[in-house]
């Protein structure tokens, strides 16, 4: 595909945050967009904005709402964005979830939807399949330290909880059902609010899992405080949306500022 070509969407976890951000911004290109949603009245303004969004109600747990999400036209959509996050609430001195394994099941779930169309053979697959745009995290990282010293507590005590989960679901991708699939997994730090900055202003590094240990080396680490929800939103639709993501595939993608 081209970069101008528009493309067709799914966003899970399109109703805050990053996934909102890259929802807006995937609209106003021009791009046919399914998202799944518990509420869809959440998206109710950009429904009457946009006609090229379809919003399918449902939950990640509901494979039926998922495969409905994936289809477009009697077509397999071309990407697929997971921005799926866990919400949690204060335990102690740290967090839990009431549903500490959300982005890995929520994953998990997306490719069995996906591997059931595939088998059924009753929609159109793109070539070579759907391509993958995932939201994790830094912190995780098995190449080294990729988060400020002074964030290690926070990251490695009060947030294990939602980090054990994105790694479950990197795992699903690198070593699981998702290994022969076209994915990109993004890395964001810490992600705040606020407008965004542009392309220009976010940091951008890249591990491939993997590689060999002279790859390793080769591959530098972003290491920074924060960044917007807006840019990483941008950063998707940009690189992975309208622009040829094949260059990511297979690669962990740090953002920051």
């Amino acid at each position: 595909m081209s970069k101008s070509t528009q493309k067709t969407v799914a966003i899970f976890g399109a109703t805050g945050g990053t996934g909102l951000a890259s929802l807006k911004l995937a609209l106003k290109a021009g791009n046919s967009v399914n998202v799944l949603a518990r509420t869809p009245s959440k998206l109710g303004d950009l429904l009457s904005q946009y006609p090229n969004l379809h919003i399918v109600k449902g939950d990640i747990h509901d494979i039926a709402a998922i495969k409905s999400t994936l289809t477009f036209n009697n077509r397999v959509v071309d990407i697929v964005i997971s921005a799926i996050g866990m919400v949690i609430e204060l335990a102690g001195l740290g967090f839990s979830s009431k549903d500490p394994t959300i982005c890995a099941d929520g994953t998990k779930a997306i490719l069995s939807a996906l591997s059931q169309l595939e088998a059924e053979k009753t929609v159109q697959i793109p070539s070579g399949g759907p391509e993958f745009a995932l939201l994790s995290t830094t912190g995780i990282s098995e190449k080294g330290r990729d988060i400020p010293i002074a964030m290690m507590p926070m990251y490695h005590w009060m947030l294990s909880v939602p980090h054990k989960d994105k790694k479950k679901m990197e795992d699903l991708m690198i070593h699981g059902e998702g290994k022969a699939r076209k994915w990109v997994m993004i890395r964001p730090s810490f992600l705040w609010d606020g407008e965004s900055k542009g392309l220009q202003k976010i940091r951008v590094s890249t591990e491939t899992p993997g590689a060999s240990p002279e790859k390793r080396k080769s591959e530098d680490v972003a290491v920074g405080y924060v960044i917007h929800r807006e840019d990483v939103g941008l950063w998707i639709v940009e690189e992975c949306v309208k622009g040829d993501g094949s260059k990511w595939h297979g690669k962990m993608v740090t953002l920051t500022y």
